[in-house]
């Protein structure tokens, strides 16, 4: 059982010296006291000025989990810059329609659409729109250009290589909506929302979003007799059909996210439904092709544009894989001047980290969730890498990343922890991450005397679930709070040294 940290600290165990040796040797202690016990635990601690105080396996590599996502979407606000935005935009040209995408993972995201605001037709702003509105803006866009035909409606994906599901996950989840595949142009998460009803033979689909007649359903279920009925999809590999399996009872409703396939195709067709609801003639659908010019025309309708700073954030408080994923083959395509592809975007980033931190040894970026078991990081770097960025030289990057992170007791993946912590007493900022075998917590720990504390603590291999990495990860939290909690208010203007170097 989990304790408390308010329990932890109020046991006042824990010595006011922050010297190395003496931190490093209670950080142990906590690992073999309240660690798994198989498998291995890192962690590191730095103090406000970046020098490491703590570390207990620090320099090793280890499977990071979504703590990746910290190393992500930092690079990409020091690649792009923090006020970077995604564009997508629907190009005309004659009789032909061209979708030039950004690789923007937010457009149609259904937690973004809920913040949206858009002005209908009697001039009042609103917000909660559907996927169906965003598509409706171009589709109403063409038909008021005075376009009655579309001979080709062209999606160009091109800013993204299109190798869209990563070889390293798991193949019997890729219909699971948090392996969602990587595209050039992403709309609504690249998956199907569905809602299910019960019926006489079992269950059938009740409604989907988007609304389309682009996908279609096998309905396999049937009549059961357990007291509680349940249904789930699976999907097709490379297709969008997905089975219905299972049953509800009466008066028992579900609803379920699926991954689709083939985004970029996907997203094309559901574009040319909505133009013919506008009456405009749609005769062909397709692809840009590797020689097909650059997208050009007269720009048709809004460009749509979601912000660096809302992509970092879905990806670091809500843990989006899908975010993450673009950020980092967004990055490639920026350094390279090629499809961004998770080759030269992890490369990219593994050159950056080393840059800034003086060294890279050990870091393997083979995506850019931390949903590969391939991926490889040391806590060491992790809290150098955070240091670095809470005090990078241009502010704004050291303001949207340190809002990216999640709050513990408040927002995102950490809203049910660290509840007992008093706002005056200490802010947990972090990055949680779990995969089978798995669990970290990367982050900064502010305090009201002015000290950031950058911590890290990642544990590998146990097979007894992540209920005891959780606790390592709560009593390094405590002694944080408690150690340098006590220290004398540090000096208001902020360090801006870079640890590595340009």
């Amino acid at each position: 059982m989990l304790c408390s940290l308010g329990s932890i600290l109020a046991a006042g165990v824990i010595a006011v010296s922050v010297g190395s040796q003496d931190l490093t040797a209670d950080v142990r202690r906590i690992v073999q006291s309240r660690g798994p016990t198989k498998g291995v635990t890192a962690v590191s601690i730095r103090d406000s000025d970046g020098k490491l105080v703590a570390s207990v396996e620090g320099d090793r590599p280890l499977m990071p989990a979504s703590n990746l996502k910290v190393l992500t979407t930092g690079a990409a606000l020091r690649t792009l810059g923090p006020d970077f935005s995604f564009q997508t935009r629907l190009l005309g040209q004659d009789e032909r329609l061209v979708v030039h995408g950004d690789g923007d993972p937010g457009l149609g995201d259904p937690e973004l659409l809920k913040e949206m605001p858009l002005r209908d037709a009697d001039g009042q702003v609103r917000t909660g729109l559907t996927p169906e509105a965003i598509l409706d803006l171009w589709a109403r866009a063409v038909r008021e250009s005075g376009m009655t035909r579309v001979r080709e409606l062209v999606v160009d994906d091109r800013v993204f290589d299109r190798s869209t599901c990563h070889v390293d996950w798991p193949v019997d989840q890729l219909h699971e909506d948090y392996c969602a595949e990587v595209a050039g142009v992403n709309f609504h998460l690249n998956r199907i929302d569905v809602w299910m009803k019960p019926s006489p033979r079992g269950a059938e689909v009740d409604r989907i979003s988007p609304d389309t007649r682009c996908v279609s359903f096998v309905n396999r279920t049937a009549l059961g007799k357990d007291r509680k009925g349940s249904v789930w999809l699976s999907r097709e590999p490379d297709a969008n059909v997905f089975t219905l399996r299972g049953f509800l009872r009466a008066q028992q409703s579900a609803s379920t996210s699926v991954s689709v396939s083939d985004p970029p195709a996907l997203f094309g067709g559901l574009l040319a439904e909505r133009l013919r609801m506008q009456g405009v003639q749609v005769d062909a659908v397709r692809l840009a092709g590797p020689l097909d010019p650059p997208a050009s025309g007269e720009p048709v309708g809004p460009t749509i544009r979601t912000p660096l700073s809302t992509v970092v954030r879905r990806a670091n408080t809500d843990s989006q894989n899908l975010h993450a994923e673009a950020l980092l083959k967004r990055i490639g395509h920026h350094v390279r001047g090629a499809a961004g592809s998770w080759e030269n975007g992890g490369q990219a980033v593994e050159t950056l980290v080393a840059r800034r931190v003086g060294g890279a040894a050990g870091l393997s970026m083979a995506d850019g969730s931390g949903l590969s078991r391939n991926n490889r990081v040391s806590a060491d770097l992790m809290t150098g890498w955070i240091h670095d960025l809470l005090h990078d030289p241009d502010p704004r990057v050291a303001e949207v990343f340190t809002e990216s992170l999640a709050v513990g007791g408040r927002t995102g993946t950490l809203r049910r922890r660290f509840r007992d912590i008093p706002a005056d007493r200490a802010v947990v900022r972090g990055k949680s991450g779990y995969i089978v075998g798995v669990s970290g917590l990367s982050g900064v720990v502010e305090l009201p005397n002015g000290h950031e504390i950058p911590f890290c603590v990642i544990s590998n291999g146990f097979t007894d679930g992540p209920s005891k990495a959780r606790e390592v990860q709560e009593a390094v939290v405590a002694m944080i709070i408690d150690r340098f909690g006590r220290l004398p208010p540090r000096s208001a203007t902020p360090d801006r040294t870079v640890l590595g170097g340009e």
